[in-house]
């Protein structure tokens, strides 16, 4: 864990939250416990840019702020980190690799001379949570939703070796060529085991005809950033297989239908919790200039409420 209680301990610095709506976050209520495990003098302060014409006009405009904050450390960025590299690469003094990789940014440091510097944390946080809840080498990945954390669970899993069939699935085909050219960019020569295709929903059928063992994933951001789920309530899960939802506040339909199944059709049910710390964790070290720590997020969990209660 970390201990570096000499890290900008003198006026209180801060850290954007750029996101669609992050009043909500459970970050408001954590990071305060947080600060004090990174030894750091900071708030986070909330950015939201909703969906719609302008927003990629308000991304560099907070861009732009970030730069002419002196107490700003940097920004932890979530919904619109895809877009955030699609709209304003340039106004970045260096990006490091996975971000060029990936074609996305959601770490944002703010140098002392101004200078930003831009990163790609989900390939690493994914990595570390799809590993633990699904270690499974030889079974079917369907994902729904192709945005900016499925590209690096894709990568991920790429480089992990995966085998079976992995498909990805978004109502936004712009979206789904975006990840295709993105995940064929990251496979080169090597097998090309991934399938993105558009379609509309509800995806019941698809859900339903997955094999026992697929790891079954919501990453639309329904059901959390705006209503509705991928599914409808009479969705079948098919027996034996691990449903991973990256969201962990919101509405929450297609968990909770998933954890009225579980017991009867033997599934492995996730939120998106652990998700969460481990991608604070990691864009946080970026932020902060930190090396990466495995136990980082593990410590981040042990603070969240009710965290070790009965």
């Amino acid at each position: 864990m970390h201990s570096r209680h000499i890290r900008y301990r003198g006026r209180v610095r801060t850290i954007k939250f750029i996101g669609v709506s992050t009043a909500g976050s459970s970050i408001h209520q954590v990071f305060p416990r947080w600060a004090q495990l990174l030894g750091v003098n900071a708030e986070v302060v909330g950015v939201d840019v909703p969906r719609g014409p302008d927003a990629h006009a308000r991304l560099r405009e907070a861009l732009s702020a970030i730069r002419a904050d002196e107490r700003c450390l940097g920004a932890v960025v979530t919904s619109w980190k895809s877009a955030l590299y699609q709209v304003a690469s340039t106004d970045f003094d260096d990006l490091d690799g996975l971000a060029v990789e990936c074609h996305e940014v959601n770490a944002v440091r703010r140098h002392e001379d101004g200078r930003l510097s831009g990163y790609a944390r989900d390939p690493i946080s994914v990595g570390q949570v799809v590993d633990g809840i699904w270690p499974e080498r030889d079974a079917d990945l369907l994902c729904l939703g192709s945005g900016g954390t499925a590209i690096a669970l894709g990568r991920h899993l790429l480089a992990r070796g995966q085998g079976g069939r992995l498909q990805f699935i978004d109502r936004e085909p712009a979206q789904t060529s975006h990840f295709t050219d993105v995940i064929g960019t990251v496979a080169g020569d090597g097998p090309f085991n991934i399938e993105a295709k558009a379609a509309d929903g509800p995806y019941d059928d698809l859900v339903a005809g997955a094999r026992p063992g697929t790891l079954i994933v919501n990453a639309t951001g329904a059901g959390k950033d705006r209503a509705g789920s991928p599914v409808t309530d009479g969705v079948e899960f098919p027996r034996e297989c691990v449903f991973w939802d990256l969201n962990y506040r919101g509405e929450l339909g297609m968990l909770a239908t998933a954890r009225m199944q579980a017991d009867a059709h033997k599934l492995r049910v996730h939120d998106g919790l652990s998700l969460f710390c481990h991608g604070w964790a990691a864009a946080l070290s970026a932020v902060l200039g930190l090396p990466d720590d495995p136990g980082l997020a593990d410590a981040f969990a042990a603070e969240l409420p009710g965290a070790g209660s009965e």
